[in-house]
C-alpha cells in the first residue's frame, strides 16, 4: 500500500502541468453554455441553504441547543452543509468524469485516476470561494475569528481522502455497471438526512447515538462546525471521532485507490 500511494504521488509530481490543465478545463467546462457562466456556483448552494433556513427556522422553528457554538441558525446550517456541498458535488460528478473523458483513457496512455483528482480539485476551489464567503458572514454577524479555525485544515484533508477514495470505487464500477448512478442518487438523498446538517445530533435518541457516529459525514460536519463557530466546549467523544475519520479516510482511499487499480485494465474495452 506504501508502494501503492508512492507511484500515485510519482504521477502527480510527473504529471503536475497536466493536472493544473485538467482543473482549469473542468471549471470553465461546467459553466461554458450558461449565460451568468460560474454564478450558478454560488446561486444553487445559496437557494438550498435559503430553502432549508425558511423550513427549519421558520416553519418548524427548530431551536439549537446550548453548544452548537451560535445561537445564529443560518450560521450554523451553513458551516454544517459546506462540506456537505463538496462531497455530494465531487461524489455525483465522480460518476461520470472517466465516460466523458473515454477518449483521453483509450487513444492515449493516460493515468485515468488523475481525472478523479482533477474532479475533487475543481471543487476544492469552488469549495474554498464558498467558505471565504461564508466564514466572512460568521465573522460580520459574530464579531470574531472563532479560535479553533486551526481545526479545518484537517478536516478538509480527512474529508477529500474519504471522497476521492469512494469516487475512485463508484467511479470504476460505474463503466461496468450504469445501475450504480441511480444507487449513488438515491444513497446521497438519504446520507444527507442521516448526518446532522438540518437537525442538532442531541435530537437524536440516545440509543440511536452509536448509529449515528459510524456517519463519517458526522464527524466532518461536527468538525466543520467547531472550527467555524465560537464552540463554548468541544462536543463528547471529539478526538475519539476525530480518530475514528483519520484512520475510516485513510483505509477508504487505499481501498479504492487499489479497486480502481484492478478494474481499469479493461476500462479501454468497457469505454
Amino acid at each position: 500500500m506504501i508502494g501503492l500511494a508512492r507511484r500515485f504521488v510519482d504521477k502527480i509530481v510527473t504529471n503536475r502541468h497536466m493536472l493544473k490543465c485538467l482543473v482549469v478545463r473542468e471549471l470553465k467546462s461546467r459553466y461554458a453554455d450558461s449565460l451568468i457562466g460560474s454564478s450558478w456556483a454560488v446561486i444553487h448552494p445559496v437557494a438550498t441553504v435559503a430553502t432549508y433556513t425558511f423550513v427549519f427556522s421558520f416553519v418548524l422553528k427548530s431551536k439549537l441547543g446550548q453548544h452548537a457554538g451560535t445561537g445564529n441558525f443560518l450560521l450554523w446550517l451553513l458551516s454544517g452543509i459546506l462540506p456537505w456541498f463538496f462531497f455530494s458535488e465531487t461524489m455525483q460528478r465522480s460518476l461520470t468524469i472517466l465516460i466523458e473523458n473515454r477518449t483521453l483513457i483509450t487513444k492515449s496512455v493516460f493515468p485515468s485516476e488523475l481525472l478523479l483528482l482533477c474532479n475533487l480539485l475543481a471543487n476544492l476551489v469552488k469549495h474554498g470561494i464558498m467558505f471565504i464567503i461564508v466564514m466572512s458572514l460568521i465573522i460580520v454577524i459574530d464579531g470574531r475569528l472563532p479560535l479553533m479555525l486551526f481545526y479545518l485544515p484537517l478536516y478538509v484533508v480527512l474529508l477529500s481522502l474519504f471522497t476521492i477514495g469512494l469516487g475512485w470505487c463508484l467511479s470504476a464500477a460505474y463503466v461496468y455497471v450504469r445501475d450504480v448512478g441511480q444507487v449513488l442518487n438515491v444513497v446521497i438523498g438519504l446520507w444527507f438526512f442521516y448526518t446532522p446538517i438540518v437537525y442538532e445530533p442531541s435530537s437524536i435518541p440516545e440509543g440511536l447515538q452509536p448509529l449515528l457516529r459510524i456517519n463519517p459525514l458526522y464527524h466532518v460536519v461536527q468538525g466543520y462546525r467547531v472550527a467555524m463557530l465560537s464552540v463554548q466546549r468541544l462536543p463528547d467523544g471529539f478526538y475519539g471521532g476525530l480518530i475514528y475519520l483519520v484512520a475510516l479516510s485513510v483505509v477508504i482511499c487505499l481501498v479504492g485507490g487499489i479497486v480502481f487499480k484492478y478494474l481499469k485494465q479493461d476500462f479501454a474495452e468497457m469505454l
